[in-house]
């Protein structure tokens, strides 16, 4: 890859035989022990907890802050047979946040709803609207699931009208809080809970688990049902949470629950999004079943999903999931159509880089729904920060996203006063502004990223966890390999380079000859692989004449005729570069 930098990990000397140590302690291939290594798990006790990942392993809710507050007085609520209305995002979080509090509060006989805000009209979060909405129907409880954590007028208006509410969340406070009944977020600064970065579906988990426990009076008291930890993965991995830490127990035993799931709700997307009879693991929930979820709340109405998920009739199940998927698609070719008009705007250098260091590109009538993910494709693509305007009469609403090397909302702050509003963090961030702003805010960017952003910073990375022979590769350090997924943010797939390596065979397969099937060979050991979209690197290897590669890959086990064998997953490949 053109302008893309190679580099690895690796490990110290030190940590090499630390290595060894815990291989032989724990029993697992050594290629294994060198990547737990690097993940932090020098220990041997450390890393059983790793592997074992148990339900059993999962903390005291009540070491939430202000948890025990919370289930007081949801339970007095319930008793005294008061209206709840739980308030939830319009994302995968907040959705399935949502059901698993619908789920225990229904099973306690709870007079309970619940309430999602719309993403165009109402924005996220809790709204002035909204409380005054819920005080007009007799509310006296209102429990905000993934969200709150920053709504202190709205809480204030709550108070004024009666309504004591309980929040729930887990984005960053801010200096000031909300004056609610009960804050339970693990991210309060007072807060003593020793895994900070539960989703907000993980939070709401955590409420339930405390009110089934306090309800029954009893240490011994039931966790919520098994059916819930497919909701809490469903709704952790699509939030892109670190899947560490009880997360990564979460996304473990969801994930397995989500494979066998009796939820006719979730049966019908498996069915539409393509997935019946196969194994569901991360990337199904990231690219099949979140993004479905998530259409509805970006064109829509994100209730649709909460009403496919608590579903009882089959039937009804599948019309939702239909509906969903339509708007999925809808919302693809809605992608499509921006990422292609935004990225004719990108002037580009000879060698196809952007000549703007910070990309600010305004387009008319673009869907404020969908343009957070298209500024993600563009990064992606020209290795840049980026930030997309939806034009409408004289104002723009923009979604921006970066690369590690730069602060977005850092730079937006230095911007502010072009800015009517505008929040976030360092990768993704959002604003209003006003038409007569756009040009002067392009310009603005441009100079923040120059002063801080070097030329290296600008180019593509491609980091790997060890750099491996051949020779250390088997059936044995794949299968054991295996046993730390689920993969995802926080616990990647571990990624290898080897250098030299001999071309047995290659060519392209699949429609258009798309991806690179290859044999490959080092130390006498010959393996097969598989490259999903390199089909184009076989005519330029084959017109250079190329023998030796260099190539990261991650490493797999591909079942075939009940046979079970090695498989390399090419990322990245080049002709051998020789030191």
């Amino acid at each position: 890859m053109a302008g893309c930098v190679w580099s690895v990990v690796g490990l110290s000397p030190d940590a090499e035989e630390r290595s060894d140590i815990l291989a032989k302690e724990l029993g697992i291939p050594p290629l294994v022990a060198r990547v737990m290594l690097l993940r932090g798990l020098d220990h041997p006790a450390a890393a059983r907890e790793f592997l074992r990942a148990d339900l059993e392993d999962l903390l005291d809710p009540f070491l939430l802050p202000d948890m025990e507050t919370a289930v007081v007085r949801v339970l007095r609520a319930v008793r005294d047979s008061e209206r709840i209305r739980i308030y939830g995002d319009y994302d995968v979080d907040g959705i399935t946040s949502t059901c698993v509090l619908l789920n225990v509060l229904k099973a306690f006989g709870a007079d309970v709803d619940y309430y999602i805000p719309g993403r165009l009209d109402e924005g996220y979060g809790l709204n002035l609207d909204a409380i005054e909405k819920a005080a007009s129907c007799g509310i006296s409880l209102l429990i905000t699931v993934d969200c709150g954590i920053t709504a202190v007028e709205e809480v204030e208006l709550a108070r004024r009208r009666g309504i004591d509410v309980i929040v729930t969340d887990h984005h960053e406070p801010a200096e000031v809080l909300p004056r609610a009944h009960a804050l339970v977020n693990p991210k309060r600064r007072d807060s003593n809970y020793a895994f900070a970065d539960l989703a907000g579906v993980g939070v709401a988990y955590k409420l339930a688990s405390a009110l089934l426990r306090a309800h029954a009076g009893t240490l011994d008291a039931p966790a919520p049902s098994d059916e819930l930890l497919e909701l809490v993965a469903l709704g952790t991995i699509a939030d892109v949470a670190p899947l560490t830490g009880e997360n990564r127990i979460f996304a473990k035993h969801g994930l397995a629950r989500l494979n066998a799931t009796s939820n006719v709700g979730l049966q019908a997307l498996i069915e539409v999004s393509g997935l019946a009879g196969r194994e569901i693991g991360v990337g199904a929930v990231g690219f099949f079943l979140g993004p479905r979820l998530n259409a509805a709340g970006r064109l829509g109405d994100a209730s649709l999903c909460v009403d496919l998920l608590t579903a009882s009739s089959p039937e009804k199940a599948a019309h939702i999931a239909s509906l969903l998927d339509r708007a999925n698609q809808e919302r693809q070719s809605l992608e499509q159509a921006i990422l292609e008009e935004a990225a004719s705007m990108v002037k580009t250098t000879a060698g196809g880089e952007a000549e703007d260091t910070v990309l600010v590109l305004a387009g008319e009538g673009w869907h404020a729904g969908v343009i957070g993910i298209v500024a993600s494709r563009l990064v992606e693509r020209f290795w840049r920060p980026v930030i997309l305007i939806s034009m409408d009469g004289d104002e723009g609403r923009g979604s921006g996203r970066s690369i590690d090397a730069f602060d977005l909302y850092g730079g937006l702050v230095q911007c502010a006063d072009l800015l009517k509003e505008f929040g976030g963090h360092r990768h993704a961030a959002g604003l209003s502004i006003s038409r007569d702003a756009v040009a002067a805010l392009r310009e603005r960017m441009n100079q923040v990223g120059r002063s801080v952003l070097a030329p290296e910073d600008l180019a593509r990375k491609v980091v790997c966890d060890l750099e491996v022979r051949f020779g250390e590769i088997d059936i044995a350090a794949a299968e054991g390999l295996g046993m730390l997924a689920p993969f995802g943010v926080g616990n990647p797939v571990p990624t290898f380079l080897s250098r030299g390596v001999r071309l047995v065979e290659y060519r392209g397969v699949g429609a258009e000859a798309k991806h690179l099937k290859m044999k490959v060979a080092q130390d006498g050991v010959v393996l097969d692989a598989i490259g999903f979209g390199l089909g184009n690197m076989a005519p330029v290897l084959f017109t250079r004449g190329a023998r030796e590669v260099d190539v990261v890959y991650t490493i797999e086990v591909n079942q075939w005729n009940g046979a079970r064998q090695v498989q390399l997953n090419i990322k990245e490949l080049r002709e051998a570069v020789r030191s």
